[in-house]
């Protein structure tokens, strides 16, 4: 049987554990059970660089991952650790859901799913579901359980085939690097922007805008994200983007002005948070409220 954890952004409650009945304690297993299967099949692995982005069948490796907050513990004795309980931890603080089990080989393989704001269910809000031809409404607080794994922690080798999704469980910081000028000329090769003055672009560019950058361009999150999406994103955060037409093709324009160039950046490598209980913006690195009428 697998316990459920939470894993979350609280420092004071940094691991949390489902308490659920028998029946949907083996419902839950078997749901998960095949999810590892799934994730445990034979794929080609990569030693992760920053650079190689897995096709379909292929995985990420970290060799000496930093376990920081001892997460096989909580496989090892789930009483240890507290109920997940709504009433003191807003569910939006959770990150990630994650469980797991010893292997034959005596270690201990840890699952994750990401969680976020599209899988809570608020008790805020009015939730029904069907069942026996007819809507129920769901009360209280809940969850949803995603239907695939985004990584496996065993021992200290991290497994994950998506850079994107690992990051938003674990802060990766020690496992980037800043881009160079060679990467910053790249990055501005990307049919998804327009970079008006390439030259003063790489000058420009402190270690903080270079670490962004190499963070952005692993993430591919601007090939993945059509220009309607950021741009109604950005609105919600009062954040200003703006596209042109190059030949044919909408382009990001990135600003030359440093202060603006910094705030667009961490708005594509999703530094910014939105609370879906109290609908508060948040800086994620710092958890500051933002104002009405800035983005910094």
């Amino acid at each position: 049987m697998y316990t459920l954890f939470a894993y979350t952004r609280d420092p004071a409650q940094r691991v949390v554990r489902f308490a659920v009945d028998q029946d949907v304690q083996t419902e839950m297993t078997e749901f998960l059970e095949a999810q590892v299967e799934y994730f445990d099949r034979e794929r080609e692995e990569f030693a992760f660089d920053g650079k190689y982005k897995p096709d379909p069948g292929e995985m990420l490796i970290i060799d000496e991952f930093d376990d920081i907050d001892n997460l096989c513990d909580a496989i090892a004795a789930p009483i240890n650790f507290p109920v997940a309980d709504p009433a003191s931890l807003p569910f939006d603080q959770i990150k990630a859901l994650f469980f797991g089990k010893p292997d034959d080989d005596g270690e201990t393989s840890v699952y994750f799913q990401v969680f976020d704001r599209r899988k809570l269910i608020s008790s805020t809000g009015f939730s029904i579901f069907h069942a026996q031809n007819v809507y129920k409404k769901i009360e209280g607080t809940g969850l949803i359980l995603d239907n695939k794994i985004m990584a496996r922690l065993k021992g200290n080798v991290l497994k994950f085939p998506s850079f994107y999704h690992v990051r938003q469980i674990f802060d990766m910081t020690s496992y980037y690097q800043e881009a160079t000028d060679a990467d910053i000329r790249e990055f501005a090769t990307i049919e998804q922007i327009q970079v008006t003055d390439l030259d003063a672009l790489v000058a420009a560019s402190d270690s903080w805008i270079r670490k962004k950058l190499w963070l952005i361009k692993t993430s591919g999150i601007l090939e993945r994200v059509p220009p309607n999406d950021i741009r109604a994103i950005a609105a919600e955060f009062n954040i200003p983007v703006h596209y042109e037409q190059v030949d044919g093709t909408e382009r990001l324009q990135l600003p030359e002005d440093k202060k603006a160039l910094k705030t667009l950046l961490r708005f594509l490598e999703e530094d910014y948070y939105k609370s879906p209980l109290s609908k508060t913006n948040f800086v994620t690195n710092s958890k500051r409220a933002l104002s009405a009428n800035s983005a910094e």
